[in-house]
């Protein structure tokens, strides 16, 4: 085999180890999202994959390994967006202190979009991260909040200029009830809730809504709070 057949075939077999990885990683995100971590196994993912068993090891070096590979292709450009979001946001505020609602926009507005774009894998994130919640496992819980942690604390900054009024906690409890808000509605797309009405499926739509509920948490006032203290200064 002379050298440029040797590169036409090195190319080929990347390309077919690639497409693999692929498939695997899209077997592996629905079957995990509809079944859970524990009631998926390796045999299971690469059957459906049409690969061998040493796949998922060669590929991702364990079932473990794959869970986070699934969940770092959503997450890392979700977090991008939201980054970019608040980039922008950041850079229309007048004198440093950004619009509330813009905040929020910029948090909420990339995951809505993720759920509801199948080529971005639709809603399979909020399922797989639900399962995290019944099903923990250190070491990929590790890996979620390294891609996690510093976009929280860009946005709890953000959130702290745009109502100072708050304290450093009590923007943490109110970001961490809307995001399980969030998480809870985006799990009933394309699902009518028993005894409720089936939630609207355009981003627009959804996104205005639900940034108006997030912002009234934000200036709502706690029982015994002065009404004044949580006023725009």
């Amino acid at each position: 085999m002379n050298g440029k057949n040797r590169v036409k075939a090195s190319k080929a077999a990347m390309e077919v180890a690639a497409a693999t990885r692929d498939r695997l990683l899209d077997v592996a995100e629905r079957l995990f999202a509809e079944r859970g971590f524990n009631a998926v196994s390796i045999r299971d993912i690469t059957r459906e994959a049409g690969a061998n068993l040493g796949a998922i090891n060669y590929h991702f070096g364990s079932k473990d390994g794959l869970i986070i590979a699934v969940l770092e292709r959503r997450i890392a450009p979700l977090t991008d967006q939201r980054l970019k979001s608040l980039d922008a946001v950041d850079a229309a505020a007048k004198t440093g202190r950004p619009e509330l609602e813009a905040v929020l926009e910029a948090f909420f507005r990339p995951a809505v979009e993720q759920a509801m774009d199948p080529k971005l894998g639709g809603h399979t994130l909020i399922k797989i991260m639900a399962r995290l919640l019944v099903e923990p496992n250190p070491a990929v819980m590790t890996t979620v909040r390294r891609h996690f942690e510093p976009v929280v604390k860009r946005f709890d900054s953000a959130l702290l200029r745009a109502m100072p009024q708050l304290t450093a906690d009590e923007v943490f409890w109110r970001m961490h009830l809307l995001i399980g808000a969030l998480h809870h509605s985006l799990l009933l797309l394309g699902r009518k809730p028993p005894g409720g009405r089936q939630l609207p499926l355009d981003v627009d739509t959804y996104v205005k809504r639900f940034v108006a509920f997030a912002a009234a948490g934000f200036r709502a006032v706690l029982p015994g709070e002065s009404e004044q203290r949580l006023r725009p200064q």
